[in-house]
Parts: structure tokens; sequence; C-alpha cells
């Protein structure tokens, strides 16, 4: 049986450059950015069926978004990209053992070479790691996650058996045994896929062992609720014994009685407010009242012709929004300046965090000066006042499904210092983040003072990270919620102190 080969030649010349296995800053993964993931769609543009794998393949047919611009909406939709992602890692490489015997040997060194540049295990374990962010951080129901339906969007794509049972999978590996029995749930329940023979035959069976699974994320639960002194170790254990003296017939029984439960059991497990912020991101922040907006026609001269819409956001620390600040010409510039995207981390060294790295965002900084670069810098100067001559360097991001930065301060420690304070130039006095594109979910929150910022497409939030004695101030901790859908752009600019003699005095604090 020959498979066409200028199905694979097709799919090898569309698909992006190699993925390598190591983490590391400049390592291209799909999972961090929308960016990253156009690369994966042409992978089942398929126009020809092999005739053992016809049935299967047909399965996969659906409108395919055609212009690079209906290639990032669709990939936007998170359940698009989960799905995409979950089948490349796991689909592909079963379908490429099931058609060794059904190949010649050229054909089979295509798809090898193919499954080389999909998406490695780093990338199917981060959109996990988001997509869990978003339903924790955004207190969504799995079931309804499940069905298309996040917050109040529906979007009209949902989570294959499959995809439940990825999620089920990580849930458990991340000791997470509510989460995982939710989705196990949900997996037994839902309805069968049409031709789910053909998957089986081509990928296994899906449902094989998972009604055993499920009995077993109610046990782990139960019993580590019950018995919190034990590790976990020793309630897996424990639990392990109890199954292994249970009998088929009562799993089974105990599971369907499950079942039978009007929602299976998923709102079984409950979800803790875990973080401050996570409030912040749900859109639970009390409204402020005493706040203004104004034109801004006094921070320099050239504002007098041409003022600045400025909104206050808080006034300590002393955070305001701009609107209208970059056009979707320079926004474009902006995106053209991103050709070297390293991976952003939730968590880096040179601040002041404890929680362990998580690629979330992909991020570049943009030190050659270009016409583009110095019209922002001189709108930077305008809008906050500040001197940017010394360090005029700006940070593109774009930040993918559940992309988000966790809490953190902009300003050092005296034991923390970052590589830009080898060059003398202080510590970062002030951010200004500019809002390049909106998204849903991707807020700015300060849970310190109880203040969300949602992005909007030309505006430019800045706020002051120090106090006027140049000493920290740590409301202004901050972070990004996960993006839930759409491609978060932003541009960031750290305002240093050395270069502010002039132009911010150092004040006592009280002045």
């Amino acid at each position: 049986m020959k498979l066409n080969v200028s199905i694979f030649s097709l799919l090898v010349f569309l698909f992006g450059p190699c993925v390598n296995c190591d983490i590391d800053y400049h390592t291209e993964y799909y999972s961090s950015s929308i960016v990253g993931l156009v690369k994966l769609l042409d992978i089942e543009k398929l126009e020809e069926k092999l005739a053992t794998l016809k049935i299967y393949l047909k399965t996969l047919e659906r409108k395919r978004p055609q212009s690079e611009k209906e290639q990032k909406q669709y990939l936007a939709n998170p359940l698009h990209e989960f799905s995409l992602i979950r089948r490349l890692r796991q689909d592909w490489p079963t379908l490429q053992k099931y058609t060794k015997q059904e190949v010649g040997a050229e054909q089979l060194q295509a798809m090898t070479e193919l499954l080389v540049k999909a998406p490695n295990e780093d990338d199917m374990l981060e959109m996990l790691k988001g997509i869990d962010r978003i339903e924790y951080i955004y207190d969504l129901n799995p079931i309804d996650m499940s069905l298309g339906r996040l917050q109040d969007r529906e979007f009209g794509q949902t989570l294959s058996i499959r995809d439940c049972l990825a999620l089920a999978q990580h849930k458990y590996e991340k000791k997470d045994y509510g989460g995982a029995f939710a989705w196990y749930s949900i997996a037994l329940k839902r309805e069968r896929e049409p031709k789910a023979f053909t998957y089986d035959k081509v990928l296994g069976t899906a449902l094989n062992g998972v009604r055993e699974q499920f009995a077993k994320m109610r046990f782990l639960k139960v019993m580590a609720k019950q018995e919190p002194l034990l590790s976990d170790k020793q309630v897996r254990d424990e639990v392990e014994k109890a199954l292994n003296k249970s009998s088929p017939a009562f799993v089974d029984h105990f599971v369907n009685e499950l079942l039978e439960q009007e929602d299976g059991g998923v709102l079984w497990h409950d979800k803790k407010l875990q973080e401050p912020y996570y409030l912040g991101c749900r859109g639970g922040y009390p409204k402020r009242t005493n706040l203004h907006c104004r034109y801004n026609t006094t921070t320099t001269p050239f504002l007098r012709l041409a003022p600045f819409k400025m909104e206050e956001v808080s006034l300590d620390p002393y955070i305001v929004l701009y609107h209208n600040v970059i056009s979707d010409r320079e926004i474009e510039d902006m995106k053209q300046h991103a050709t070297n995207f390293a991976n952003g981390l939730s968590i880096s060294p040179d601040l002041n965090v404890t929680d362990k790295p998580q690629i979330v965002a992909r991020m570049q900084w943009v030190r050659k000066m270009t016409p583009f670069t110095d019209r922002i810098n001189l709108r930077i100067t305008d809008i906050t006042g500040f001197e940017v001559d010394e360090f005029k360097a700006v940070q593109i991001g774009n930040y993918g499904i559940g992309g988000h930065f966790m809490p953190h301060f902009d300003y050092t420690t005296p034991d923390r210092l970052r590589i830009e304070d080898i060059y003398g130039l202080g510590d970062r006095t002030a951010t200004i983040v500019f809002y390049a594109s909106e998204v849903q979910g991707g807020a700015t929150v300060f849970p310190n003072i109880q203040v969300t910022v949602q992005p909007q497409k030309g505006s430019a939030l800045h706020w002051y990270n120090l106090f006027d004695d140049d000493s920290p101030n740590p409301l202004s901790l901050h972070t990004a919620c996960p993006v839930i859908s759409g491609s978060r752009w932003t541009l960031t600019k750290f305002i240093h102190s050395d270069s502010q003699l002039f132009r911010k005095p150092c004040l006592a604090r009280n002045a």
C-alpha cells in the first residue's frame, strides 16, 4: 500500500523549524505563544488518504484556516490549540507505528522526520499547565470547558475523550486527585466520537482502564482528606491495597453509582482561592470611585498640541492608563521587530520570587535602534516625563493560551541584581506597558491594592515601583493573569533611576 510522497513532502515543507528537546531560552516552544502555534496547522491539511487509514483520517477533516490572519484567529481559541498540540504529541506517534507495515521506507522516513518537528513533551506539558491554570485561576466548570464554554463565551469546539483523558492524567500526576476525578468522569460520560472503532484501532482503546482509574481518584481524594497526616506515597499505597482487595464487580458497581450522579461527580472536587490575585483575575475586586480621567497636557511641551487621554487607576502607588497612544501601524511595526524571541519564564533568578520557572510567553529585548524604537522612546518620555536615552531597549512579549506571569516586583533588592545593573542604570523607578492586542483574560493585577487592569489595544499602563526616596514600594507587586483566548502582545519599558537625576530628584518619602 503506497502513500503519496507529496503529502508528507508538503507537510515537511510547511512545518516550522525543529523543536529541541532541551528547555532553554531560545528553543521555540509551540505552547508559549500564538506565533509559534501557526506553524502547526498545516500538519493536518490532508488532501489524500492512505487506503488503510481512510476512515481514521476522515475524522480529522474540518474546515481549515487558509490565510495567516485566519490561522491566528483559529489558534486564539484555547480548545483548538490544546487539541492540536495533544493530537500531534500523542496521536501522531501512534499513527506512525500503525503505518510502519503499510508504507515504504521513503514514506516512513518522511513521517519520522515530520514527528521530529512535532510538539515535544515540554510543549505538551506547558499546554496542559496552561489549560489547568485557566481552569483554576478563573474557577471554571470542567463540564463547561469540555463543551467549549469559557466564562461567558461559546467557542464551538468540544474536547474529545482523549483530550479529557490527557487533562485527567495531568492532574493525577500533579496530585490533584479531585481535578483528575472530574475529568475522568467527563471522559466516561462523553458520547463516543463517530468512527470511534477506527480511532481505537489506530490509536488504541481510549477508555481502557479508565473506570478503574476513575474509582482510584475517588479513593485517593477521600483518603487524603480523612488522613491528612499520611504522606502522598502512603495514601497511594493504601488505596492500591484497597483496590487490589476489591472485586471487579464491586469497582464496576461503584463507578456506575458515581456516574449516575447528575454531574458525574465533577463538581464534587473543591477549588480553593489559593492566591489573592486569583480574585483580581476573576474581576472580583471592588470598583474605586475616587479617581478621575483627564487630558494630560503638561508632562512635556508637545502635549499642549496633542494631549494624551489619561485615566487614573491608583494613587498609591501611582498608576495611570493612557488611551490610544500606539497605532495599529506601529503595532505591526513592533511585531516586525520580534524576530528573535526567547522563552519568557514566569519566575527568573533576577525577580523577587521563589516559585519554580515556567515557560509562559515568548520575549525579546530589542536593543537595536530603529525609527520605530526612537519614536516609541520619544512617546514614553512624553507620557512619563522621564529620561530614557541611557537605556533605549524595549521588551516585546507574546503570550499564548494560559500564558501568564506570577506575582513579582520590577524593582530589585540588594542581593538580587539584573544584567542591566552592570551598566550603572540604577533600579527600576517605573514601568510602562503598551498593550498591543485585546484578549480574553490576560489582565494586569496588583493584588496588594486590589486593582485589575484589562488590556485595551492601543493603551499603555504606567506605574511607579519606588517611593520618592527610591526605596521599594511593595504595593507595586503585580502579575499578568492567564490568557484565556487571543494573542497577548505587549511592549514593556523599564525606566531606571540613575538617569532621572534632574527629572525626578531623590526626595524624602513624605515630601
